[in-house]
């Protein structure tokens, strides 16, 4: 997605390298993709969310772009990535949790 230079810089002075800005993890259906994010809660609490968007290209001037809004006929793309996308992140917490030292974290 396309973030806007002001966009990008307040994050950088709030301390976020480019690395952070990046997707953990990025499932795709066609022109349907969902990027996972891995977060941290002010109280350390890490987590992950996940963001939707949709590739899309002019026909008439060959300009592309991404997207936050669907039509009717992505439905069946969408479902598949939310579905693989909540899957992906329950086992990448099952995964954390696993190779977190006893007790780091509280569930």
């Amino acid at each position: 997605m396309n973030e806007s230079k002001e966009t990008k810089e307040k994050r950088k002075s709030a301390g976020e390298s480019d690395e952070e800005q990046q997707p953990v993890k990025v499932v795709r259906r066609g022109a349907v993709a969902a990027s996972v994010w891995k977060r941290q809660a002010p109280s350390g609490y890490p987590y992950y969310d996940f963001s939707l968007s949709r590739s899309w290209k002019s026909l008439s001037t060959d300009k592309m772009g991404y997207s936050k809004n669907f039509f009717a006929n992505h439905a069946k793309q969408l479902a598949e990535v939310i579905e693989e996308t909540a899957a992906w992140i329950e086992a990448q917490k099952v995964q954390d949790q696993t190779a977190a030292p006893a007790g780091a974290l509280a569930a």
